[in-house]
C-alpha cells in the first residue's frame, strides 16, 4: 500500500471518528427524541434515520469503504437542518449565541466539501492506480 492510498484511509476514519464524536456527544438528546412522552419538532422517525445513517457512515468509513459516503452525505444536512449540531465539537461555543446557527452550518459544511473532496480523489486514485497496472 503506497502512501496516498494510506493517507486516504486515514483521512476516512478521520470522518468516522468525527461522526462518532458527534453521536456520541448528543447521544442524551437522541435518548430524549426517543422517550415515550417526548413531543418534539423532530419526529422520531428522522432521528432514528440520521443515526442509523451515522452508524451507517462509522461502519463503511471507519473501513475505507467509499460506500460510508452515502450515509454521511445524509447525515451531515441532516444534524444541520433538524438538530443544529456541530461535527467539530465544541467550537461552535466560541461564537456568540446568535452567530453559533451560522457557525456550525459552515463548520457542517466545510466537513461537507472535504468529504466529497476525498470521495473524488478516492475516486481519481482509484483509476489512476488501474491504469499504471496496464
Amino acid at each position: 500500500m503506497d502512501v496516498t492510498r494510506h493517507g486516504l484511509r486515514l483521512a476516512t476514519k478521520g470522518l468516522a471518528v468525527l461522526v462518532m464524536i458527534c453521536l456520541v456527544r448528543y447521544a442524551d438528546s437522541f435518548a430524549l427524541i426517543f422517550s415515550l412522552n417526548q413531543v418534539g419538532i423532530v419526529p422520531s422517525y428522522i432521528a432514528i434515520l440520521v443515526l442509523l445513517s451515522g452508524v451507517g457512515a462509522i461502519l463503511g468509513l471507519s473501513r475505507g469503504n467509499r460506500w460510508g459516503f452515502i450515509p454521511l452525505y445524509f447525515f451531515i444536512p441532516a444534524i444541520t437542518m433538524f438538530f443544529n449540531y456541530s461535527m467539530i465539537p465544541y467550537l461552535p461555543q466560541l461564537f456568540s449565541p446568535e452567530f453559533r446557527g451560522i457557525a456550525i452550518f459552515f463548520l457542517n459544511s466545510s466537513v461537507l466539501l472535504f468529504s466529497v473532496l476525498l470521495l473524488l480523489k478516492m475516486m481519481d486514485n482509484d483509476v489512476i492506480f488501474s491504469i499504471e497496472k496496464y
